[in-house]
């Protein structure tokens, strides 16, 4: 699984829904650390490794990011057929509307991600394309956005 380094301008209201994403996140590794996540990572990666690892200190670093929740919301919504995107692109033009900007300043994160939802999300670029001729590339910032906000809705109201 080789990850990536990527830059994409977002939009404001893309990356407030990553914000609230990541603080969500936040909370639940939080409360995993505290039930003992790393020491049982350590042990596993040990077990998996042992005659490679054995003599060596291994240092488990979790970490909850933009990138690492793209990764989920595409992960999550994969299974998406036709019908779902445009259900869920019709929702979030609505909300749009409700939309607090003032929160935000950066909008151009440095994305770390995983080779293969990198791809997905590009192939999502064309294949929505394709379903309205004579449309040019979907931008990979709104194919992003729409993921996210497909995340965020459901994390939110579901």
């Amino acid at each position: 699984m080789a990850r990536i380094n990527k830059t994409v301008r977002l939009a404001h209201e893309t990356k407030l829904w990553i914000d609230e994403l990541v603080s969500i996140k936040e909370l639940e590794l939080r409360e995993e650390l505290s039930n003992g996540l790393i020491s049982k990572l350590e042990e596993s990666l040990f077990n998996t490794n042992k005659e490679v690892l054995n003599g060596i200190s291994c240092n488990v670093v979790l970490k909850v990011t933009s990138g690492s929740v793209i990764e989920q919301a595409y992960r999550n919504t994969v299974k998406y057929t036709e019908t779902d995107w445009e259900k869920m692109r019709i929702r979030m033009e609505s909300e749009l509307s409700e939309v607090d900007y003032s929160k935000e300043s950066s909008v151009t994160p440095k994305l770390y991600m995983n080779e293969e939802v990198l791809n997905g999300l590009e192939y999502y670029q064309d294949e929505w394309r394709y379903n309205e001729p004579g449309k040019r590339l979907i931008r990979l910032s709104y194919v992003i956005k729409l993921v996210v906000f497909a995340e965020y809705f459901n994390q939110k109201y579901i």
